[in-house]
């Protein structure tokens, strides 16, 4: 009974938001952010400009007179309209925390990480036109721009790519997150030293395979007959590698292994592979370098995106930012 009437009240209370926003938001008013509004209008001009842009190929996929292309349409623009909400969320954060940083007394250039300049602006509209030259306005017609929208996603990227770096390195998981990540992750698992020998069936497969258990050397047949590029120079080393480098069949293949064994034939997206076992390392600790820090990039892109959800989401409520419709 009380958690019905909470969820009542909860009701009752984003309704009661909804109408106060509504009441004095501007016609097709879609998303409320601070004091900002994104309308329908907004939508539906961006919108139009990416179909134009697209190959007749590309825009018979939004034909709105079919289902799917009602579908596609409606999710390309919801797509715009979170778009368009998530960079006037940043802007805002940023606003915020560019005054709390002068307020603080912070340098120049910590203020610069959370603030986005009108010579910034310029200075990258100049490396565009640089870049294109006297294709620069052929280039404008062809997305549908003027130079002023030009500059206004230019800030927008600006703004975006200020974020992210902003939000990586006030969010950086620690070492214990990362280790926990770790644990019964795609990457948990051991390092091995593993060579192979590629081929295009599995019955050349299990010719290799003969020949090496006849006792020709595994480095001699696989320079002679392997797929591998780069056999000739490697002679079928693979070299060290952890779970999550290599496709899973091959992985989960070669850790089965002893060392010194070689597999039967095993079928990979690539090709069919026999798989010799150089070396094998259980324990994290005795990792190389090289395999802990590619494990810990991995996991720490992981975290990041996990907790980008719920930040962002906490970033939004402390701006105010309030869905009045969407698309779907």
């Amino acid at each position: 009974m009380k958690n019905r009437f909470i969820k009542f009240a909860s009701a009752i209370a984003l309704s009661a938001m909804l109408l106060t926003a509504c009441a004095s938001a501007p016609r097709g008013a879609m998303v409320k952010i601070g004091e900002k509004y994104i309308t329908k209008d907004q939508v539906q001009k961006e919108y139009d400009r990416v179909i134009v842009s697209y190959s007749d190929e590309q825009k018979a996929k939004y034909d709105e007179s079919t289902e799917e292309g009602k579908k596609a349409s409606l999710t390309l623009k919801q797509n715009i309209l979170d778009m368009f909400s998530n960079i006037e969320v940043v802007k805002q954060k940023f606003a915020k925390l560019e005054k709390e940083y002068k307020d603080e007394g912070k340098s120049e250039e910590e203020i610069a990480k959370v603030s986005v300049t009108e010579q910034e602006i310029n200075d990258n509209l100049a490396k565009v036109k640089e870049q294109l030259g006297d294709k620069f306005n052929e280039e404008l017609e062809k997305a549908k721009l003027t130079e002023d929208e030009l500059k206004y996603k230019i800030e927008d990227n600006l703004y975006s790519t200020k974020f992210q770096t902003w939000f990586s390195e006030n969010y950086d998981p620690t070492d214990e997150e990362i280790m926990e990540k770790y644990k019964g992750s795609d990457f948990d698992g051991p390092q091995i030293n593993a060579s192979h020998i590629l081929v295009e069936n599995e019955e050349d497969a299990k010719k290799v395979k003969s020949r090496l258990e006849a006792g020709e050397k595994f480095e001699d047949v696989a320079t002679e007959v392997s797929k591998d590029p780069s056999a000739k120079k490697n002679k079928g080393v693979l070299g060290t590698f952890t779970k999550g480098v290599m496709v899973k069949e091959f992985y989960d293949a070669a850790v089965k292994l002893k060392v010194g064994e070689i597999s039967d034939p095993v079928k990979t997206k690539f090709g069919y592979h026999i798989i010799k076992l150089n070396e094998i390392v259980e324990d994290y600790d005795k990792f190389s370098d090289e395999s802990k820090k590619r494990i810990k990039q991995n996991l720490k892109k992981s975290l990041l995106s996990e907790k980008f959800k719920t930040e962002f989401e906490k970033i939004q409520k402390e701006v105010g930012y309030l869905p009045i419709k969407n698309f779907k």
